[in-house]
């Protein structure tokens, strides 16, 4: 387990490999995108992608790959160019004509537009990944994990989270209730990881909830994990 730190991005930017490899490969179409220009504007999230894609963008090719609520930028195609790699998201940041330009870019189907929960997975994975999604987008991280683990040989996920109250008033999609939602603090995240204490690679819980200076202006702090799955 790694918690995003001031440091760590200061290294990270002496080279920048994913703001070179966006520079590289990107195209005016895909410098529009919504969720490549947060990554254009964000060293950190450039690390956290680096830190959950960089070796599947640089060095290892045809690795089984599922790709949960990642959004699409123009290292979307360059991983299902390199890899057997499908995509899940609601897609609430892409428009319709957007998603068929990068599904049109690929030899083959590999964007799911659907849950996570709803999807049906055939076969196996190497490897799966949740890039800022748990817990603050979707509470659903035990769930998440009882059903990718048994399917995979490691799932990386990236766990945003607020150590202060920070909630969001949110109106049901399916009915006419608002509901208040609470974001999750460090110790929240723990109690859940923690069930799953001995598939996390060099587990950490307590930098959960450590007192450490976040890189983000709305003080979120970002930690990194990667769990074991049933997969050999």
């Amino acid at each position: 387990m790694e918690l995003l730190t001031e440091d760590a991005v200061a290294r990270f930017l002496v080279d920048d490999p994913i703001g070179a490899l966006m520079d590289a490969c990107s195209d005016e179409g895909e410098e529009a995108l919504v969720c490549q220009r947060w990554l254009r504007d964000s060293a950190p999230k450039r690390l956290i992608f680096d830190h959950m894609y960089g070796d599947l963008l640089r060095r290892d090719k045809g690795r089984r790959v599922l790709d949960v609520g990642g959004g699409v930028t123009c290292l979307t195609r360059v991983l299902a160019a390199r890899h057997c790699y499908e995509l899940i998201d609601l897609m609430a940041h892409v428009d319709e004509p957007e998603v068929e330009r990068a599904r049109a870019q690929a030899d083959r189907p590999y964007i799911h537009i659907v849950d996570w929960y709803e999807f049906a997975p055939e076969g196996h994975y190497d490897v799966v990944i949740a890039n800022d999604l748990f817990p603050n987008v979707d509470q659903r991280l035990a769930m998440f994990l009882d059903k990718m683990l048994p399917i995979s040989r490691e799932v990386r996920l990236s766990l945003t989270y607020y150590p202060q109250g920070r909630f969001y008033m949110t109106r049901r999609e399916d009915g006419d209730e608002i509901f208040c939602m609470l974001a999750w603090d460090g110790a929240m995240t723990a109690r859940v990881l923690g069930r799953y204490v001995d598939r996390v690679v060099e587990p950490d819980l307590g930098l959960l909830t450590a007192e450490t200076r976040s890189v983000y202006p709305n003080g979120r702090q970002v930690c990194l994990a990667v769990l074991k799955g049933d997969r050999d």
